[in-house]
């Protein structure tokens, strides 16, 4: 399965970003697939592809367009970021990602999306959005301060977030993040924490039974929301 690659605007800068098609005829659900701090790497293009054959529409966007330098360097110095409280340049570049989504031609503009570690706020943040009805976290890792979250963003989310985060993850998501998040989501979070893996499930813990779990229950909440 080959990507069609498009150039798209996002406020003041243009990244690259990777459309993957489920075969026949869409329209399809959208889910929006953000990478870690690793990048469009192949591991992240194998699960689009794997989104695109369980019939999603996938927008990959390769956030380091311009380098990884100077995309981290803007956003880990951003009090914005630090504090995950939703303003910002960087937030608005993913809103308009899910804009632009929403409104491909092979889109039904029933939308999901995928953030871990370096993204993982993103989702918290998108939650936000009445038309995502499908978010995803893996292991957010910002914001820094209690649950990622603030609590007046925390009361706007409307949809289930699904959560995943691993049980020996002791600095960037530990345990504690993730019951302050519990408390301000309530049953608005359906969270899966799982033993004897650490920060990674989707990269370093790729290959693992726990890794092999998250991801199955994500596609089972795709095609409950979506599809």
């Amino acid at each position: 399965m080959q990507p069609e690659l498009v150039a798209t605007a996002v406020g003041r800068r243009t990244i690259d970003v990777e459309y993957y098609r489920p075969e026949g005829d869409g329209p399809w659900p959208g889910v929006l697939l953000l990478h870690e701090l690793f990048g469009l790497t192949s591991q992240v293009r194998a699960d689009a592809r794997h989104l695109a054959r369980e019939g999603f529409l996938v927008m990959a966007p390769d956030l380091y367009t311009q380098g990884l330098r100077r995309y981290c360097m803007k956003f880990f110095f951003s009090s914005d970021a630090l504090a995950n409280r939703g303003g910002g340049e960087h937030v608005a570049e993913i809103h308009r990602l899910l804009d632009v989504l929403k409104a491909h031609p092979a889109c039904n503009g029933r939308l999901g999306m995928i953030g871990m570690c370096l993204t993982g706020g993103f989702v918290l943040q998108m939650a936000r959005r009445d038309d995502v009805l499908a978010p995803v976290v893996f292991h957010h890792s910002f914001g820094l301060r209690g649950s990622g979250l603030p609590d007046a963003q925390a009361a706007e989310i409307g949809h289930v977030v699904q959560g995943h985060f691993g049980g020996d993850d002791k600095v960037l998501c530990p345990r504690s993040r993730v019951e302050a998040l519990s408390r301000q989501l309530g049953d608005r979070l359906d969270a899966h924490v799982y033993p004897g893996v650490g920060h990674g499930l989707r990269s370093q813990f790729r290959h693992t039974p726990q890794a092999d779990e998250a991801w199955a229950t994500t596609l089972r909440f795709f095609h409950e929301h979506l599809s």
